[in-house]
């Protein structure tokens, strides 16, 4: 986590704000919050197509009685010194497991409840912007209360959700079920990527509530809770950007497709065209006639650099002449016409193919050298440093003898983030 480059890089793209920073505490900006609204909106859709979620968000104050009832006195929350004419002792807001619950319990609703805001908490030592920081912003929790026949095959829907939409960000990932929380989640699945130094890194985490927890909380059903934060667009910016900068997955960015026009750009036809992507709900922003190739090509990297997938100049050296620049790789191709939108969309489509590829490559690559992710029978994993189980679960030939094993993620580090 030495290298600083993907904050620079959302720094560019206008993501999150530059220095001067308080320790653990990035402020985002304007491009970064609607790849944040992107982002929730593709998750509460996967969620839609099972359930109908509600989205909330809480106020910035937690009941610390409440909390403390379920959670005991865990030293890493901020408490609330002044007086704020409340009658009971308040938190700066560390989680919203128990706000959501008490929510749901007063509309008396089953339905998933995603709860998007920002959670405090006391973090000592270093906190790599948005992987560690202590004001977590966005975090996105989603908690549903479920039938204890139903809650394995509910957590099951949940982690393919997580792993689809962590594809549309271009980061593959494998889920693993661990102990290693068995005192928070009586099952509990981490969502893994690597990043770009090979190392494994935890985007999402899904659980059932361990009893404990679940009756502190006054529950008799179990309870599903799965949270996501900004760490997964630090991850993206960290394994997909190049000297120009971000390369944002289509799915995330708020300008898909930007326009530079020339001096001789027709204005009633480039209209038209424009209107056809809109009413296709392609995201299209154009800048100011560029009149020189060299003021054209700054644009171009300007574009580059706040993520922008594709760019299509309008009368970049003649009159006439379209050119389409597709970022990664970074190709520039003379059209005959005006792109559809059809022809659009598959442009964008297969840029987040190739950045998925490219996350799979490195996915692939980190648990190779690593080691990771084996078949071990029961004998064999007592003499490994076993992190969980991969699932779906999965049956192999072990890999140190001839016995049949679970496939099993192994690391050396322990628990890792």
């Amino acid at each position: 986590m030495t290298d600083q480059g993907y904050v620079r890089a959302l720094e560019r793209a206008r993501f999150i704000m530059g220095p001067p920073r308080i320790k653990g505490m990035v402020v985002w900006s304007d491009a970064g919050l609607e790849s944040v609204r992107l982002l929730v909106d593709a998750f509460v859709s996967l969620v839609g197509e099972r359930h109908p979620a509600t989205v909330l968000e809480h106020g910035f104050l937690a009941d610390g009685p409440a909390y403390r009832e379920v959670f005991g006195g865990y030293a890493n929350v901020y408490e609330v010194a002044a007086d704020l004419g409340i009658h009971h002792e308040s938190l700066l807001r560390p989680d919203n497991l128990v706000t959501t619950l008490e929510r749901m319990r007063t509309a008396g609703t089953d339905v998933p409840y995603i709860a998007v805001g920002g959670l405090l908490r006391r973090f000592d030592g270093r906190t790599p912007p948005l992987f560690r920081d202590r004001f977590i912003w966005p975090a996105v929790q989603l908690t549903q209360r479920v039938r204890p026949d139903r809650a394995v095959e509910t957590l099951d829907f949940y982690r393919v959700v997580v792993e689809r939409l962590l594809a549309l960000a271009g980061l593959p990932a494998l889920t693993v079920r661990t102990p290693a929380l068995a005192d928070y989640g009586r099952v509990t699945y981490l969502v893994i990527s690597a990043l770009p130094n090979g190392r494994p890194t935890v985007l999402a985490t899904l659980y059932l509530l361990a009893d404990g927890l679940r009756h502190a909380l006054g529950e008799e059903q179990d309870i599903v809770d799965v949270g996501l934060t900004g760490k997964v667009l630090a991850t993206v910016a960290m394994l997909h950007r190049d000297s120009r900068g971000l390369v944002l997955p289509a799915a995330l960015a708020p300008v898909q497709l930007s326009v530079i026009r020339g001096p001789r750009t027709e204005p009633a036809p480039a209209a038209r065209w424009l209107d056809a992507l809109g009413e296709r709900g392609i995201r299209v922003r154009t800048g100011p006639v560029a009149p020189t190739r060299s003021r054209r090509d700054r644009t171009e990297r300007g574009w580059h650099a706040l993520g922008v997938p594709l760019v299509v100049g309008l009368d970049r050296h003649r009159s006439g002449e379209v050119i389409r620049a597709v970022r990664h790789p970074l190709t520039r191709t003379p059209l005959a016409e005006l792109p559809g939108p059809d022809d659009v969309c598959g442009d964008l489509a297969r840029h987040d193919g190739r950045l998925l590829c490219a996350g799979r490559a490195t996915l692939r690559s980190s648990l190779d050298a690593g080691g990771n992710v084996r078949a071990a029978c029961p004998a064999c994993a007592e003499s490994l440093a076993v992190f969980g189980t991969v699932v779906p679960a999965r049956r192999a030939r072990c890999a140190t003898c001839p016995a049949m094993g679970d496939v099993v993620f192994v690391s050396d580090e322990g628990r890792f983030y």
